[in-house]
C-alpha cells in the first residue's frame, strides 16, 4: 500500500469517527477509480480492526442508468460489507448522527463457490448457494465526488438479511416482486429486474469488476445485488419492512 492510499483511508476513518462528512483535502482525493478502490480496501481493513467486524461480502450500487448519471458514474460500483451492522431477520439500529438512515430493498446472494473474471449470468447462477431478501442500510456521508464516494464505501452502513433459501432458482430472480413498506404504508412494489435487468447481471458485473481491482469473491460471501426500489429515508422512530414471495420478509427500526 502506498502512502497516498493509506492517508486517504485514515482520513476517511477519522471523519467517520468524528461523525463528519466524507470530504477530503484536495491532495487526498483519489485520482481515479483504481485509486479509489485501493483506498476503500484499506479503509475496510481499518474499520474492521476498529470494531467493524469481519468482511462478509460485497454490495453492488448504481445499478440503473439514473443512479449512474446522478453520481457521475459510467458503470455500477462496489463496496465491502462488514459484519458489525449485519443482522438476520430484523434489527433496531440507532441513527449514527441522529438524523435517520436510508433503506434499499435488494436481493442477496450467498456464494457457494469462488467467482472471478467475466462470466455469463448462468455461470454466475452456478456459483450461488442460496438467495435471500435483503435491505441495505445506507448513510448519507456527504462525499462530494465519485472517487471519494467509492473510497468511502458508497453510503454503505449495514444490512438486514432474510432467511437463506437454497431452493430458489437464481435464474428466476428477475420475476421476483419486492415490496417496501414504511410504517405500514407501501412505498415501493417493483420487480427485481429493476437491477440491471436481472440480479444475476449485477453478480456477473461484480465478478469482472472485482477481478479488475484485485478483489477475490469467495465461497460464503454475501452479495447485495442493488436497489430494486428507490432508497427510502427513515427518520428516527420509523420502521421499514421488505417482503417477496418465496423469500419471506424482514424489518428495520431506526432509533
Amino acid at each position: 500500500m502506498d502512502d497516498a492510499t493509506r492517508m486517504t483511508a485514515e482520513a476517511l476513518q477519522a471523519r467517520r469517527r468524528a461523525r463528519e462528512d466524507a470530504v477530503l483535502p484536495a491532495d487526498l482525493v483519489p485520482a481515479d477509480l483504481a485509486a479509489a478502490y485501493a483506498a476503500h480496501l484499506a479503509l475496510l481493513d481499518l474499520l474492521s480492526a476498529d470494531g467493524g467486524g469481519p468482511r462478509i461480502g460485497w454490495k453492488v450500487g448504481f445499478t440503473n442508468a439514473a443512479a449512474q448519471e446522478r453520481n457521475g458514474a459510467t458503470e455500477p460500483v462496489l463496496a465491502g460489507l462488514l459484519g458489525q451492522h449485519a443482522y438476520a431477520g430484523e434489527a433496531e439500529i440507532p441513527s449514527p448522527r441522529g438524523t435517520g438512515l436510508g433503506v434499499e430493498p435488494e436481493i442477496a446472494l450467498r456464494l457457494g463457490a469462488p467467482l472471478a473474471g467475466r462470466v455469463s449470468q448462468r455461470e454466475a447462477a452456478d456459483a450461488v448457494e442460496a438467495v435471500a431478501i435483503a435491505m441495505e442500510v445506507v448513510e448519507q456521508r456527504g462525499a462530494p465526488d465519485l472517487a471519494t464516494n467509492v473510497a468511502d464505501g458508497v453510503l454503505q452502513y449495514g444490512c438486514v438479511l432474510g432467511e437463506w433459501n437454497p431452493d430458489y432458482d437464481p435464474l428466476a430472480l428477475d420475476q421476483a416482486l419486492v415490496k417496501l413498506q414504511v410504517d405500514g404504508e407501501t412505498n415501493g412494489f417493483m420487480p427485481a429486474s429493476e437491477v440491471l435487468g436481472h440480479p444475476l447481471a449485477a453478480l456477473a458485473w461484480l465478478s469482472d469488476a472485482a477481478d479488475r481491482h484485485g478483489i477475490e469473491l469467495r465461497a460464503g460471501d454475501v452479495i447485495l445485488t442493488g436497489a430494486i426500489c428507490p432508497a427510502q429515508h427513515l427518520d428516527p422512530g420509523q420502521m421499514a419492512e421488505v417482503a417477496a414471495d418465496g423469500l419471506g420478509d424482514i424489518r428495520l427500526w431506526v432509533d
